[in-house]
């Protein structure tokens, strides 16, 4: 899922790798009102549309799914577990085919009180699939039968039965039918691209109200009975409030939590005042990267592998880091996270400074009409950026030309194939512990699409292609030794972005908010929490 670029100064991931203690179920106190503070509001509600972190939380505090993970840090949050089916599925037909039972005895969908059946999946496979509704989606559904069309034929229920066929055996398919795309919603949901913003639900909670830009009320589930938390009776969104005032609202106990972060010059001092990891800020590693996007569409960069190096080179890593403040993360050049099975450490780009020889070397005769439109966020991390970049490409005859937009305008537009920029700054987050969820979905060429793109590079390499088509058939260690060799030759031999940092999430809270837990998925777990 796209993260919100915001990530500072190297550091060891691994020493940040502790997890806070965590109130058992006994402990946890239940009632009251979670205060949420955003700068900028979710790209939707949606769950066939919602892909920025920030929304990932809502939707794993409001779906329900075939199967999903458990609300617990470290380890054993990224372990699936079956939620609506009784059981994994029976799998069949050489590995094509997935038979889940689903019996939801345990919830319903709040406000309606509607049951949930086998058929409400199968209507969010077919409302995904839906060409109007330009879903991200499509990217995670291209092997199962009929997908190109709505309803998927290969999608069908016979009783309480939910039956997948796929077109080749997939050993991420669980992991891909379990993301809120696919969580169960009623079969007569619109289907409206712009989105449904209180669309009814059966996790523990509910999108009571959505003002676009303002708020957002999520409520208690009133029908849900089932295993995971639901501890805050509601929980409450303030948006549009810069993230200095965030932080101070987070400070006096006016808001309970600043979501999309506080400045990046606030955290060293936040840490200095409540520590790490111990009652109000938390340090979390994440399967991540950032990098900018070099739109292979655009007339600069196609067919121009010698400029993209040249950029790999040129960009002062360290310097770009440094803007999103303390612990924010550390260095790479690389498209798969350090963590990540198949990840291979490679020398490819400097780390530590440009090397400005070898970036002009590359240049040389590549430059084009030398100049670059660039798209970012509107944040001041990004702004600053943005500046380090535009003297970074400078160096190398290159002229910048830095269009800012708000987050969730950035990502649509960025996501549209022919929207006139030729670099974005962006990042991903993992929707599953697989390479295939970052080599596959952000750069593999079959996926494109007229909009919601995930590969907003737009590359589109034949060699490539197959290639990832190939590993993405394979399991086990084969598979991760042909994703993570993917990895080095794409940002090698490719060149489709320039990969600067793998983030750590940095979470700031009130001291009313226990129970503190973060999920590897989904980052912090809005219904684990609870209020002192």
């Amino acid at each position: 899922m796209f993260q919100q670029v915001s990530i500072g100064a190297a550091v060891a991931v691994a020493a940040l790798a502790v997890t806070a203690p965590i109130a058992t179920a006994t402990e946890a106190k239940q009632g009251g009102t979670l205060r949420v503070d955003l700068f900028t509001d979710v790209d939707f509600t949606d769950p066939a549309l919602a892909y920025t972190g920030k929304a990932a939380e809502i939707t794993y505090a409001t779906c329900v799914m075939l199967l999903n993970y458990p609300d617990s840090s470290g380890p054993k949050g990224s372990r699936l577990t079956p939620e609506a089916a009784t059981g994994f599925p029976k799998i069949s037909n050489g590995g094509k085919t997935y038979d889940f039972t689903v019996d939801v005895p345990f919830t319903r969908f709040a406000p309606t009180g509607a049951r949930v059946t086998a058929a409400n999946f199968k209507a969010a496979f077919d409302r995904a699939a839906d060409p109007k509704m330009n879903s991200p989606a499509i990217s995670f559904m291209d092997d199962i039968v009929g997908a190109d069309t709505t309803p998927v034929s290969g999608v069908r229920v016979t009783g309480k039965h939910l039956i997948v066929n796929l077109k080749r055996a997939a050993p991420d398919f669980l992991a891909r039918a379990a993301m809120p795309f696919f969580c169960a919603i009623p079969v007569n949901l619109p289907r409206d691209p712009n989105g449904v913003e209180t669309p009814p639900s059966a996790g523990p909670y509910y999108i009571a109200e959505r003002t676009v830009n303002q708020s957002i009320l999520i409520k208690k589930n009133p029908f849900y009975k089932g295993k995971r938390p639901h501890n805050p009776d509601q929980i409450a969104y303030t948006v549009g409030n810069s993230q200095a005032t965030n932080r101070l609202r987070v400070e006096r106990g006016d808001s309970d939590y600043a979501a999309d972060g506080i400045p990046a010059t606030a955290y060293s001092e936040v840490a200095q005042k409540y520590g790490v990891n111990k009652s109000r800020f938390y340090v979390r590693p994440q399967l991540s990267v950032s990098y900018l996007a070099l739109n292979n569409d655009r007339p600069i960069f196609k067919g121009n592998l010698k400029l993209r190096k040249a950029i790999n080179f040129a960009i002062d890593r360290r310097a770009i880091l440094s803007q999103g403040g303390y612990l924010g993360g550390k260095r790479t050049d690389q498209i798969l996270p350090p963590g990540m099975a198949g990840f291979k450490d490679a020398d490819l780009y400097p780390l530590k400074r440009p090397n400005l020889k070898a970036a002009k070397r590359w240049a040389h005769g590549a430059t084009r009409d030398g100049k670059i439109v660039y798209y970012t966020s509107n944040t001041p991390t990004s702004a600053a950026i943005a500046q380090v970049v535009q003297f970074n490409l400078k160096q190398i005859g290159l002229e910048t030309d830095v269009k800012q937009f708000d987050r969730n305008v950035l990502f649509a537009k960025a996501a549209t194939r022919g929207e006139p920029f030729d670099i974005t700054a962006t990042g991903w987050n993992a929707d599953y512990a697989d390479p295939y969820d970052f080599v596959d979905v952000l750069l593999n060429g079959k996926n494109i699409q007229p909009a919601s793109n995930n590969n907003v590079a737009y590359f589109n390499d034949p060699k490539f292609n197959a290639r990832m088509n190939a590993a993405s058939l394979l399991g086990g260690s084969a598979r991760y030794a042909a994703y993570g060799t993917l990895d080095v030759d794409i940002s090698r031999n490719g060149a489709p972005w320039a990969a600067y940092g793998n983030s750590n999430l940095r979470i700031f809270v009130s001291s009313r908010v226990g129970c503190f837990t973060t999920s590897p998925i989904y980052q912090v777990d809005l219904a684990a929490l609870c209020l002192k």
